[in-house]
């Protein structure tokens, strides 16, 4: 599956809606669906504010999934060049969120929540891939961990 949007903040909500059907319909439960949706969010967050500078451009999401094995999203923008994944940060989980700097947690989010993060640039875009792997049964229960 494969859809087109402007790569802007407004997107936002109609973007994790989109993807919430799709896996919602292949029976995620919402545990986990809310775990990639966090992810999502920091992702396109920061395409929407970084990847045109200020200009508009878009953003093509596809969606991958083979039942029992995985999901795959994947970004992709022809904004500037920007790898998030060269963004490494180390966090004490016991500071104070408040002490915390700015800047940085969507990637560790991005590499706790999922079990395959990549970047690349190929062909003149961004493509960022975010894979998580999945059980061999949906779990259609809406309490699964």
């Amino acid at each position: 599956m494969k859809k087109t949007f402007t790569a802007e903040l407004a997107s936002l909500h109609p973007i994790l809606d989109w993807i919430r059907k799709y896996l919602e319909a292949i029976g995620l439960c919402d545990v986990e669906i809310r775990r990639i949706e966090i992810v999502l969010e920091e992702g396109l967050v920061n395409i929407f504010c970084y990847a045109y500078r200020g200009k508009v451009g878009n953003i093509d999401i596809s969606i991958a999934h083979k039942e029992g094995n995985y999901i795959e999203i994947v970004f992709k923008d022809t904004g500037f060049p920007f790898n998030p994944l060269k963004h490494k940060r180390e966090v004490d989980p016991l500071s104070p969120i408040e002490s915390l700097e700015e800047g940085g947690l969507g990637i560790l989010f991005m590499r706790k929540l999922m079990d395959r993060v990549e970047y690349r640039r190929a062909g003149g875009a961004n493509i960022l891939t975010l894979r998580k792997n999945l059980p061999e049964t949906p779990k259609f229960s809406s309490s699964c961990q």
